[in-house]
């Protein structure tokens, strides 16, 4: 298996264990209500997109991980944002991108 494949698996694992959010409400609603989150952008959003997330997390001392496909990896085709709101999912997926540059 591919280290990008385990990266949106472990997304995946994620999702379907109940510890991720999608979509741009509710992952900015997650954000300003200071919930402690890992968001994951998809690297074909818009700059702007990029931008506003960058500065959200950034202000909020969130981590921002980036990767091609993230609807795909949650099972939601056309979403380009998700949010990881567990410690060991977060590590998980965290060590899995780290892999994934290494490619």
């Amino acid at each position: 298996m591919h280290n990008s494949q385990k990266l949106r698996g472990a997304i995946g694992l994620a999702k379907k264990a109940g510890k991720c959010i999608a979509g741009d409400f509710a992952v900015t609603k997650a954000l300003k209500d200071g919930r402690k989150l890992l968001v994951v952008l998809d690297s074909g959003v818009s700059e702007a997109t990029r931008q506003r997330y960058s500065l959200l997390c950034a202000r909020k001392g969130i981590s921002l991980l980036e990767i091609p496909d993230v609807g795909l990896a949650i099972g939601k085709p056309g979403c380009k944002i998700a949010a990881v709101e567990d410690k060991r999912f977060e590590q998980l997926i965290i060590d899995a991108a780290a892999k994934n540059s290494l490619e």
